[in-house]
């Protein structure tokens, strides 16, 4: 049967809806490759296997006499305390199967893996002999939890700070000079710090009866029950202040004329309807709105979708304009160098507005400082487990943490799904970088380098498209977890810079972050196994501590925040808990989706084309799996 040119171009438009999400910038070529599945799962199961056959090992040892030897790999214990849970055995399995299926070839993973377990070792030794001597002159004493637990905080930062060191990243980028931090945002930081801290040890001082019944019901625990709730104490404190600044913030009024950017890659299903939204925004904002499309070479008809529906608008006016080169940041410097507005809206393609989001988003401009303005992305729909998840995600997220970072001047990023720029800075420190992820955060941590805040109002609603697919899922999360050591490398001299709070403690912090989440599902792996499969081996296991990890204080604050913004969203908590484990896939995923370049040491030439043929045909049966 005859396919008609309607029913030839509805198929075409179906087939780039399903896989519109795909693009050059999924997996940028110089730092990135697209890995299958398969090479998350072979490292899980390559860890598991480890994982037995270290505890058999240990098992071996307990039935051949050595019933005194610790359960963990510390030194100079006695009289400090008992394993609770084997950690450091965890972190060296976790580092040896990174460094086996990293990115490269051989040389290049047995240089990675004797850097990592290297440097581990050295922090292990070094805190197990100050432990002992400090416990030994009778000036304090450490536990053997607490070494483990200050061992494992140091591997969180050994691990990016061996990806970011060997992996092929971007290179560092113009980066203006800062005046330093503000005075008050450091005051504000540091106060709500000292109070978190002085909160924490009062009330495991005070409340010692509850703080045991917290820990046993795996409320408290994790890296430590006064650790975890200082985390909370400090979060929460920083978010009053946030909540304080952006209200004093938002009370301006400011509507100078504005150009909304619209890139757009196949996005003629949707496109229809971020146009509309912005005109209807546009009524009921007092400054004049120029809306520019950029058709970033789009295969379907973007071009005139997007034209026929400026056509129809009633408050704005619109330019279409064709890209050709692939690439969103391409797209983006394109549209900044045709606008000649003062301020630029930068919104995705499907996103949509809310009423008076430019508005609220706008007001912040009154001061000089702000750079850039975000809002809160609210899912279109919640009809997907997607869409559930993302919910709750985006409370805590943005309606929580990011207005935490508010506090003192730490947001780090916008996402470019809706954010509003002050063009003349964006230009002097170069627009936007290609060929890597996270383009939108980069933008903002570069502003803040010249001495810019960035400001997120969550009262600055916006609806974006959550993932329609698994698929779309895994390439989404993948790109924006990858995106962290792009960005950390790209600016490496922020990082620890203490010329802005973003350099100082949020970009530090976030690397760190990035690590646990990557290690969370491994842990709980290893847990199970040695909890089920070893439990005469480890007979002090606790598993309070590990379920504390993935529920526990964070799960209390998940709910509370659910009930400030949409009580009846509680009840999609516990699928976002296992929402979590998902996102712990994805970001391990991330780090093996990173590029090393290939070592090639001195070698006769015979064996060393053997060892690179074996390398192509690891790597060619890696990427077709």
């Amino acid at each position: 049967m005859a396919v008609t040119d309607t029913e030839h171009a509805l198929l075409h438009d179906d087939a780039a809806v399903a896989d519109h999400f795909r693009s050059v910038d999924s997996a940028p070529a110089d730092y990135a490759v697209d890995r299958p599945p398969s090479g998350t799962n072979g490292f899980l199961i390559t860890f598991a296997g480890l994982s037995i056959l270290a505890m058999c090992l240990r098992t071996l040892l307990v039935h051949s006499g050595y019933t005194d030897m610790p359960r963990d790999l510390v030194i100079l214990s006695e009289g400090r305390g008992k394993v609770v849970f084997p950690l450091r055995l965890f972190l060296v399995m976790f580092f040896l199967t990174y460094a086996i299926h990293a990115y490269s070839n051989i040389w290049r993973r047995v240089f990675i893996g004797i850097s990592l377990l290297g440097k581990y070792a050295v922090f292990c030794i070094a805190i197990d002999t100050a432990a002992w001597l400090l416990h030994d002159a009778g000036i304090i004493s450490i536990s053997v939890f607490g070494a483990q637990m200050i061992s494992g905080l140091i591997a969180l930062a050994i691990f990016p700070h061996t990806l970011l060191r060997q992996a092929q990243l971007p290179p560092q980028g113009p980066l203006p000079s800062s005046p330093g931090i503000p005075v008050k945002a450091f005051l504000a930081l540091s106060g709500c710090l000292v109070l978190a801290i002085a909160g924490a040890a009062i009330a495991l001082h005070l409340l010692s009866g509850l703080v045991d019944t917290l820990k046993h019901w795996a409320i408290l625990g994790g890296i430590g029950a006064g650790v975890f709730l200082m985390q909370q104490l400090l979060a929460a404190s920083t978010a009053l202040l946030g909540i304080r600044a952006l209200k004093k913030s938002r009370s301006h009024d400011f509507a100078p004329p504005a150009a909304v950017l619209v890139p757009a890659h196949n996005e003629a299903h949707d496109i229809g309807d971020t146009i509309a939204a912005v005109d209807e925004a546009a009524g009921t904002y007092p400054g004049r709105i120029h809306l520019y499309v950029v058709d970033n070479a789009s295969t379907d008809n973007t071009h005139h979708v997007a034209e026929q529906i400026i056509g129809e608008c009633i408050n704005i006016t619109g330019t279409v304009l064709d890209c050709p080169t692939p690439g969103k940041a391409i797209a983006l410097n394109m549209g900044i160098d045709h606008i000649e507005e003062e301020f630029v809206v930068r919104i995705d393609a499907d996103t949509v507005i809310g009423a008076g989001c430019l508005e609220t988003a706008m007001r912040h401009f009154a001061d000089p400082n702000v750079g850039c303005v975000g809002g809160i992305p609210m899912p279109r729909e919640q009809k997907t487990w997607i869409d559930k998840c993302r919910l709750i995600e985006v409370y805590m997220r943005h309606g929580f943490f990011q207005v935490s970072l508010d506090g003192y001047q730490g947001v780090m990023g916008i996402p470019g799904m809706f954010a509003i720029y002050r063009r003349a800075p964006v230009v002097e420190v170069g627009g936007m970088v290609q060929g890597m992820n996270g383009e939108d955060t980069d933008i903002c941590m570069r502003l803040a380098a010249a001495g810019y805040h960035n400001v997120a109002d969550p009262k600055a609603v916006y609806y974006s498209e959550t993932p329609a697919s698994y698929a779309h899922l895994l390439e989404q999360r993948t790109r924006w977890f990858r995106s962290i050591y792009h960005l950390a490398a790209r600016n490496r001299a922020l990082l620890l810079d203490r010329q802005t709070m973003i350099g100082t403690f949020v970009l530090p912090f976030n690397l760190v972050n990035a690590a646990r989440r990557a290690m969370l599902a491994p842990l709980l792996i290893f847990a199970a196994i040695a909890g089920f499969a070893f439990p005469s081996t480890f007979t002090t296991l606790q598993w309070q501590p590990i379920v504390a990890t993935m529920l526990g204080m964070s799960m209390i604050m998940t709910v509370i925040v659910c009930l400030i913004w949409q009580p009846s969203s509680v009840k999609y908590v516990p699928a976002y808990l296992c929402f979590r484990l998902l996102r712990s896939y994805f970001t391990l995923r991330s780090t093996l989706s990173l590029i090393y370049p290939p070592i090639h040491p001195h070698l006769p030439s015979g064996l060393m084309g053997r060892a690179q043929n074996w390398f192509r045909r690891s790597m060619d049966t890696s990427s077709t799996r």
